[in-house]
């Protein structure tokens, strides 16, 4: 997997400083305030659950060599711009793809999996190479291990509330693993923004607490907490 944080929000008359400079400004408006260099207007806004100020900063990430299965993931996220690698229009022939941990170093699981990839390779380049079908069509034989390339857009606010479900324990391991290296990311950047990308039961951080049905045992169930 690769991560890479390609562009971000700026001020046009302060363009070196953190993108936060941008949500300061805006959110003084709301107050008739003066603008902070500690932005504590920003943070105070977001403390209080206020978080459409965030909406106008955004960050732009180049990803690749995850999984299609990835995709679909992110995708269900509706307030992002995605542009993504065409199975219709690319030559998928000899694909990589993504091996999972539970197999990786396995002897007999992992030559499964490998051989089961080489299998869709062969159904992949057979279709193609003898002209049976164009590559719109054969990519349907393709699994969705295999690997993808894509440019994402979030605002920090999508940023920070879809970290919320991703950076949970319980999400999948391959997303998990993208928000973190997102946040990593970010963090060069936007320290603040990367410090609020956190998993939902420690969105209120004095108060953490889990809604997840099966909980990975983090922080307490919510149930737990109002003992009902």
């Amino acid at each position: 997997m690769k991560v890479e944080l390609i562009a971000y929000s700026r001020l046009n008359h302060r363009p070196f400083v953190n993108p936060l400079a941008i949500v300061e400004e805006a959110a003084s408006a709301c107050y008739d305030s003066v603008p902070s260099d500690e932005y504590n207007i920003a943070k105070r806004c977001v403390g209080s659950g206020h978080m459409s100020v965030l909406e106008h900063i955004g960050f732009t990430f180049h990803i690749s060599e995850v999984s299609r299965a990835l995709l679909a993931q992110l995708t269900r996220h509706r307030h992002a711009s995605y542009t993504v690698r065409s199975q219709r229009y690319c030559d998928e022939a000899n694909f990589d793809y993504v091996l999972p941990p539970s197999v990786e170093g396995l002897y007999n699981q992992e030559n499964w999996y490998r051989n089961a990839m080489n299998q869709c390779a062969k159904a992949y380049s057979d279709l193609t190479e003898l002209g049976v079908i164009a590559n719109e069509d054969a990519r349907m034989v393709l699994p969705n291990a295999c690997h993808t390339e894509l440019y994402v857009t979030m605002n920090a606010r999508a940023l920070i509330e879809t970290g919320y479900e991703r950076l949970c324990s319980r999400a999948q391991w391959e997303i998990r693993e993208l928000f973190k290296r997102m946040q990593v990311e970010v963090d060069t950047v936007c320290p603040k923004v990367a410090e609020w990308m956190v998993p939902k039961c420690e969105k209120h951080a004095d108060h953490p607490f889990c809604t997840e049905r099966k909980s990975c045992g983090r922080h307490p169930k919510l149930s737990e907490v109002y003992k009902k």
